[in-house]
C-alpha cells in the first residue's frame, strides 16, 4: 500500500531512514521497531496489514540499515535514536493513541521506549529476557557478560512500563526460546503473555491465534 518515506537527522555523520503508512481517519500510531536483519523494506511488506485494524504505521531502520548512515557502536545510541524519532512522531500523534510495538533485537529498544513514555500499550513479538541470558541460552559454556557491551535489559525495563503489555511468542523459536517471554511474563504480572503452540521465529503472524489476538488489542 502506499507510504511517506521520511528522513531524520540525528547529527551530521547520522541520518535515519523510515517509512509512514498512513490510513483515513487513524485511530492511532503503531511506533515499529524490527529486528536485526533486512531493513524497512522487508518489515514494511511484512507488518502493513495491521493498517486494516485503523492505524497508521510507522517504522525506522537503525543505523546502517537499509537506507540509514552512520554505524551502530554501542547500544546507548541505539536507544537515543529511538527517543528522539518517537518524541518527534507524538508531536503528530496523541501519545495515549501510540502503540510502541517490537519485534526481536527491537523489543529490547520497544521496552525502555515504553518504559520512560507513556504510549496506550507495548507488543512485544519474540521478546528476549536480555541479551546476556540469550547469550547464556546459545553458548552456555561463553563468558556472556563479558564478550558483549550491548545489555539490552528488557527484564528491567518491563518493570516500569505502566501500559498494558502483549507478549507475542512461539513455542518451537529456536533463535530467542519461549522461556524467554515466560519469564518475562513472571516480572510483570499485569502482562498478556499469547503463546503462540507451534510457532518459529518468524512466522507468528500466519497463525490464527495471533490474528485472533491482533485483532482484539488493535480493536
Amino acid at each position: 500500500m502506499p507510504f511517506v518515506e521520511r528522513w531524520f537527522k540525528i547529527n551530521d555523520q547520522v541520518e535515519l531512514n523510515a517509512i509512514h503508512f498512513k490510513v483515513e481517519n487513524p485511530k492511532g500510531l503503531i511506533f515499529y521497531l524490527h529486528g536485526n536483519a533486512e531493513n524497512v523494506k522487508y518489515y514494511g511488506e511484512e507488518i502493513q496489514h495491521l493498517t486494516e485494524y485503523g492505524y497508521d504505521i510507522f517504522l525506522y531502520d537503525y543505523r546502517g540499515f537499509g537506507k540509514s548512515t552512520g554505524k551502530i557502536k554501542r547500544e546507548r545510541e541505539m536507544q537515543r535514536d529511538a527517543k528522539e524519532i518517537y518524541h518527534q512522531m507524538i508531536l503528530e500523534y496523541t501519545e495515549d493513541k501510540v502503540i510502541i510495538y517490537g519485534y526481536s533485537l527491537g523489543t529490547g529498544i520497544a521496552s525502555r521506549l515504553a518504559s520512560n513514555n507513556s504510549p496506550k500499550a507495548l507488543i512485544l513479538e519474540t521478546p528476549y529476557y536480555n541479551f546476556i541470558d540469550l547469550i547464556r541460552c546459545h553458548k552456555a559454556y561463553l563468558p556472556a557478560d563479558l564478550i558483549t557491551k550491548y545489555k539490552f535489559r528488557t527484564d528491567r525495563y518491563l518493570t516500569d512500563v505502566e501500559c498494558p503489555i502483549y507478549l507475542f511468542h512461539g513455542t518451537e523459536d529456536k533463535q530467542i526460546p519461549y522461556k524467554s517471554a515466560l519469564k518475562l511474563k513472571q516480572l510483570h504480572l499485569k502482562s498478556n503473555l499469547i503463546t503462540i503452540e507451534g510457532g518459529t521465529h518468524n512466522d507468528l503472524m500466519s497463525f490464527p491465534e495471533f490474528k485472533k489476538a491482533i485483532a482484539e488489542i488493535l480493536n
